[in-house]
């Protein structure tokens, strides 16, 4: 099968969980023997040598790609990588008003290019059962036309070692983050606040927005002995996989995580996690992970002190390298590709 993978123009400049998404599939769908190119846009492409076009995050950034792939008769997919705190009914409320104004004026909201993009998806590829359930509902997809393709992680995450972490920074067992600190959605500041309260040893890896939500985050952990920031770490850096190694829990505190690949690449390591309840986690880490609700500090702080008070185990290590591996998630995407590559060989007329 020969694929195309396409995604917004930022996402080199960004990178984050898509870029890691985009990468790692490409590369094991390549091992198991498919063709996959990276979209460019300075490039001339005959369309009808690849199978199908693969859209990954459904947004402004992405749709005019999105749109111009169909209009011109390409089979897309698109994984959406879409959740709201919202229920189901208010989206669908917020999308239908929303395209009333539009009829007045031109007025666009994200969730409207979200689901433009579903609807013209000839596959549409959630990461998450709740992922999948928001945008049929929210969204009117045809749920005949989903299938949830869970995210991965990297196997290497196995074999990191703790003592380069230890040996460099002198820390072990302590509370680690991985992301940006400064967005919102991220849900750092009251993290820092509960972490300052514990008073546990606690390390936060990544880049610091230049925003005031960023400045302030920076104020607490300045005034925080027991809290080192580290710039932040390529993917695929030892570093990064030791200080998983390391650490007693990776917490995750955002509005929502779709499921938040540092948890898999942590917990692939060894360490425990704390992660938001939102954004279908729960698929992922079933009853092996500590669940926090983002909008209370007294839950957050209740969720890290259940963690880091159980023993640690292997039993979160053995269920993400039996179901998340990226090789297996791979697998599950060729497998979806099929069935539409099928369907499309049934409507062809003989």
């Amino acid at each position: 099968m020969k694929v195309m993978f396409g995604s917004f123009s930022a996402l080199t400049v960004l990178g984050g969980g898509v870029k890691v998404q985009v990468e790692s599939l490409a590369r094991e769908l390549r091992a198991q023997g498919h063709e996959v190119e990276l979209f460019d846009p300075w490039k001339e492409y005959r369309l009808a040598d690849y199978d199908l076009f693969h859209l990954f995050a459904a947004h402004v950034g992405t749709y005019h790609l999105g749109r111009a792939i169909k209009t011109l008769g390409m089979r897309l997919c698109v994984s959406p990588v879409f959740f709201s705190r919202h229920p189901a009914r208010r989206v669908a409320a917020l999308v239908n008003l929303a395209r009333r104004v539009r009829r007045q004026g031109g007025f666009w909201t994200e969730h409207m290019f979200c689901k433009e993009l579903c609807d013209m998806a000839d596959l549409v590829l959630p990461n998450t059962t709740a992922e999948a359930d928001l945008v049929a509902d929210a969204f009117a997809t045809d749920r005949a036309k989903i299938r949830v393709v869970p995210n991965g992680v990297d196997s290497r995450f196995l074999d990191a070692d703790p003592g380069l972490f230890r040996e460099h920074h002198g820390l072990e067992g302590f509370i680690l983050y991985v992301g940006h600190i400064g967005w919102g959605r991220k849900n750092v500041l009251p993290l820092l606040k509960v972490c300052a309260e514990l008073g546990h040893p606690t390390v936060l890896i990544g880049p610091v927005i230049d925003n005031a939500y960023g400045r302030r985050c920076l104020e607490l952990i300045e005034r925080n002995d027991h809290i080192t920031l580290l710039e932040p770490m390529p993917p695929g850096a030892e570093m990064l996989a030791s200080a998983y190694a390391a650490c007693d829990t990776l917490v995750l505190p955002a509005f929502y995580e779709t499921p938040g690949l540092a948890a898999l690449e942590a917990g692939l390591a060894g360490a425990k996690v704390c992660i938001t309840r939102h954004g279908g986690t729960k698929d992922y880490f079933g009853e092996l992970a500590s669940y926090l609700e983002p909008t209370s500090e007294d839950s957050i702080r209740a969720a890290l002190q259940e963690s880091l008070a159980k023993p640690r185990d292997n039993r979160l290590r053995d269920h993400i390298r039996t179901e998340f591996l990226w090789g297996e998630a791979a697998r599950k995407l060729a497998r979806a590709y099929e069935t539409l590559k099928a369907g499309a060989s049934r409507d062809t007329p003989a």
